[in-house]
């Protein structure tokens, strides 16, 4: 575990990490050439203007004003390296633009204060390590290359040339030497502390991160667990579903059959007050055996036991014989019930008995959520490249369903309004039922509705089976 840093150290990194780019601060090598770069940069301008008394103290006449210049020149265009830093998002730049300026100012320095007399050498040691810590190991190489070829030129200039002037006084070379030597020990020491702070920052971060991505790889092992859970949960409520289901289906049937043959007695022994009794009775146990059977398809449905019997048939005529049958649910909610065909005769391979599960739910639910107004049931072809697709969409003026509810509507034992004093009956299967089932012919469902102004339920099934249609369905409007 990385040792925590003194609050100074935190406090100093903190300060040279501010206004630099966040791409810089998320790769840990990145982020420790980015804080050498700047560390550098503000060393070079502390020694560029702690040199100026030096100077001033062992140059006089146009030595000064130009070594004066020259330090100052090389104080401006350091502070350029932390602007690259900023403008480019990455550390090569800065720290070859950094280096540069070191090499050119010690150049400078060596070659007017005596050539290889000078005490200035020292610092043109430390210029390639600056170059490999601050742009990486190539530049290193480089920048040593070119340290070498200016040793080479400085030797050729002040041996066999005369253009080497000498700025500074040569008795003052021990006092100069003492102090650049000393300003280099301070200034290598503080580099490699600063390289040890972030060499630290970056172990610690990789430290948390390695502690975070355990902690996810549990969380991860322990959904995995609870979704394995889940299933194990829901495919067991589903085989409870379906075998419960398929058990009070016996006994509701035999309800329904005594309680119709009562009916009849009645009728034969005229007596009208028992009969709407009996028709009563009737009634509510044929509703409670519709809802059992919504059940016990859907836990079919989940537990991939629903088999399909595909046969040839006119969608048309499926949907005008489920409108026929809901014409007394239609004229009793004061409803306007219409089918619109196509132009044109048209077949499909679908599941009968399956498509019409599916127009009853949603003609039924538009006829139960539609007061005095119109349901109209449009079907119609479309074809996406080769493929051909029924498409059946149910509208109606009723109540409408807010844009919140789309996607929830689909969901079992879910209805828009589950309160306790709701004005609608009902289970929340039905739409759950009928995706399930359009999405095993291989078709899709989708809802546009706006909320008080009517709905439409929109289904797309492929006229011939999926495993002959290359294309998928395409999404329903939503």
């Amino acid at each position: 575990m990385a040792k925590r840093q003194p609050t100074w150290s935190r406090r100093l990194i903190a300060l040279l990490e501010r206004g630099l780019p966040p791409a810089l601060l998320e790769d840990h090598e990145m982020r420790r050439r980015a804080l050498l770069i700047e560390g550098t940069a503000w060393l070079v301008v502390l020694a560029c203007a702690l040199t100026v008394p030096v100077i001033a103290a062992t140059t006089t006449g146009i030595g000064r004003i130009t070594s004066l210049a020259a330090d100052v020149g090389t104080l401006a265009l350091t502070l350029v390296g932390p602007w690259l830093l900023r403008r480019r998002g990455t550390p090569v730049a800065a720290g070859h633009w950094i280096t540069g300026c070191v090499f050119a100012g010690t150049v400078y320095a060596v070659s007017t204060t005596g050539a290889f007399a000078s005490p200035y050498w020292i610092l043109l040691a430390i210029v390639p390590f600056l170059a490999a810590q601050m742009a990486g190991r190539r530049a290193g190489h480089l920048w040593g290359a070119i340290c070498l070829v200016g040793v080479c030129a400085l030797f050729f200039a002040d041996h066999f040339t005369d253009v080497l002037p000498q700025f500074h006084d040569p008795d003052r070379y021990a006092t100069t030497t003492a102090i650049y030597g000393a300003m280099t020990i301070l200034a290598v020491h503080g580099l490699s502390h600063l390289a040890d702070l972030a060499k630290d920052e970056a172990i610690a971060r990789a430290e948390a991160a390695a502690a975070q991505l355990e902690h996810a790889d549990l969380e991860i092992e322990r959904a995995r667990i609870l979704a394995q859970q889940a299933v194990a949960a829901n495919s067991a409520k589903s085989a409870f579903m379906a075998t419960m289901s398929h058990e009070l289906r016996t006994p509701l049937n035999a309800v329904i059959g005594y309680a119709e043959m009562l009916v009849e007695d009645a009728d034969a022994q005229g007596l009208p007050d028992m009969r709407d009794d009996l028709v009563k009775i009737v009634g509510a146990s044929q509703h409670l055996l519709g809802l059992i059977d919504d059940v016990l398809d859907l836990s079919r449905v989940e537990a991939t036991k629903l088999d399909l019997r595909r046969e040839q048939l006119a969608p048309e005529d499926v949907a005008r014989e489920v409108t026929e049958a809901l014409q007394p649910l239609a004229r009793t909610r004061g409803n306007v019930l219409e089918v619109y065909g196509p132009p044109a005769p048209l077949h499909a391979t679908l599941d009968r008995s399956r498509l019409r599960q599916v127009l009853i739910n949603l003609i039924g639910n538009a006829l139960k959520f539609t007061a005095r107004g119109r349901v109209t049931v449009h079907v119609r072809s479309e074809e996406v490249g080769p493929a051909r697709f029924v498409v059946f969409a149910v509208e109606d003026t009723g109540i409408g369903i807010r844009e919140g509810d789309h996607r929830r509507i689909f969901e079992p034992f879910t209805q828009v309004d589950s309160s306790p004093r709701r004005r609608y009956e009902g289970t929340g299967l039905g739409l759950a039922l009928c995706k399930h089932l359009v999405e095993m012919m291989g078709g899709s469902i989708g809802v546009r509705s706006e909320f008080g102004h009517g709905s439409v339920f929109t289904v797309r099934l492929p006229a011939e089976p999926p495993a002959r249609a290359e294309p998928a369905a395409p999404a329903a409007a939503c």
